[in-house]
């Protein structure tokens, strides 16, 4: 793929990958490994389907990088403006990006821009549990660094990365399989997820499902994926089902449509005409004279209306 632009915080190439947006668009996205920063021109993150995310996250898994600080004097990719700390409250919470003042795009780290859009949640003492019954080491799910003693008690505080300073937080499984299963704007459903996207348990190996479980139903073992390569088998299974997801086609004309097709009479206006037509000639003496006075203001100021929007 062509490199067109550098990271402003490490000048270190970005790549530049194409992926796929909702109804087939296509979305392009600037990606540094380096710094695990994305950017996204405006408003392209949120147009990404359930396939751009998988491409996405295939990027992500691709680009390990050494444990670093936070990437400092960043610049817009587009302009090399100056870029402002925003802070935006989505349904899952709140979220930080690095937004060009001009409205070019946004810088976000792999991590923020995951939970933007709820694929991941901030970790807790039952996670570690599963994680130190696994004989598994936390990890900044951001940078990759590993993080050491974490207790096993937070009593309510989410431990922070001591290397990029993004707090300590893993794949929600439900929530990340529900967003991947959208393609062409229709949410797809499995029919056998536990077969077709079967997880394996990491306590007793029996297939999870993962458009629902956050724990097994055999073992109580927890669900905790805090590393990203840890959702590859996952990706895997998915991308098949959604490449094979045909796009809607137009429905065609049936051969009532046909016949109606250039006929006045057949629309609703005309309709709606005809129906206050015979409120007025009817004989019914049920209606009283102040009610026909409300219907002869109500037709004349509906000619009033069309006279303004056709004459």
């Amino acid at each position: 793929m062509q490199q067109l632009s550098t990271c402003t915080s490490c000048q270190q190439p970005l790549k530049e990958i194409k992926l796929e947006g909702h109804y087939g668009q296509g979305v392009t996205a600037d990606v540094c490994g380096n710094c695990h920063l994305v950017w996204f021109d405006a408003f392209e993150s949120v147009r990404l389907s359930g396939l751009g995310w998988v491409g996405l996250l295939r990027e992500m898994i691709a680009t390990p990088r050494a444990a670093q600080s936070v990437p400092t004097k960043m610049q817009c990719v587009r302009c090399k403006g100056s870029l402002k700390a925003v802070r935006n409250l989505t349904r899952f919470g709140r979220t930080a990006a690095l937004e060009c003042e001009r409205g070019h795009g946004h810088f976000q780290g792999f991590a923020l821009l995951l939970a933007e859009r709820g694929l991941v949640r901030t970790i807790n003492s039952h996670d570690l549990a599963a994680l130190k019954e696994e004989n598994t080491a936390p990890s900044c799910l951001n940078c990759g660094a590993p993080v050491e003693d974490v207790p096993t008690s937070l009593s309510g505080q989410t431990p922070v990365c001591k290397h990029c300073d993004t707090p300590l937080m893993l794949f929600d499984l439900p929530r990340l399989t529900q967003a991947l299963l959208v393609r062409h704007g229709d949410v797809l459903t499995v029919e056998e997820p536990r077969q077709q996207l079967a997880i394996a348990c990491r306590g007793c190996g029996q297939p999870l499902d993962a458009t629902q479980d956050t724990s097994c139903e055999n073992c109580g073992h927890v669900v905790a994926m805090p590393r990203l390569e840890s959702v590859k088998p996952l990706l895997d299974k998915i991308e098949p089902i959604l490449r094979n997801t045909r796009a809607r086609q137009a429905r065609p004309w049936g051969e009532k449509l046909k016949n109606m097709k250039g006929d006045a009479s057949a629309t609703q206006l005309h309709r709606w005409l005809g129906h206050t037509k015979d409120i007025f000639s009817s004989g019914n003496h049920r209606y009283s004279e102040a009610h026909s006075a409300v219907n002869y203001i109500g037709a004349i100021a509906l000619m009033l209306f069309l006279y303004w929007l056709f004459g």
